[in-house]
């Protein structure tokens, strides 16, 4: 997870750790003090981005909006790649 106060914390998921390390990275990095998170994935660990914002939807935070899906093709290699950038609800 690499920390940048401006802009979202990025949070990488590749397919070799279990997607509820990621979940937690996620709530940890919401816990301490982000707003938006950018998750970000390559080849076949673009599933486990997208299972990580359902999991984080479903389970964690029910208000969680996604404000941003960009996905592309990374040039050599040619692997597709998604960002999901979230944010967290405001309390009211």
């Amino acid at each position: 997870m690499a920390e940048d106060r401006d802009g979202p914390a990025v949070i990488i998921v590749s397919s070799k750790k279990p997607v509820m390390n990621y979940v937690t990275a996620c709530v940890t990095a919401f816990n301490m003090g982000h707003s938006r998170l950018l998750i970000r994935a390559r080849g076949r660990s673009i599933s486990s981005a997208v299972d990580v914002v359902n999991l984080l939807r479903s389970g964690f935070l029910s208000g969680l909006r996604v404000e941003r899906v960009s996905v592309g093709t990374e040039a050599a290699p040619p692997v597709s790649f998604i960002e999901i950038e979230v944010s967290k609800p405001q309390p009211r």
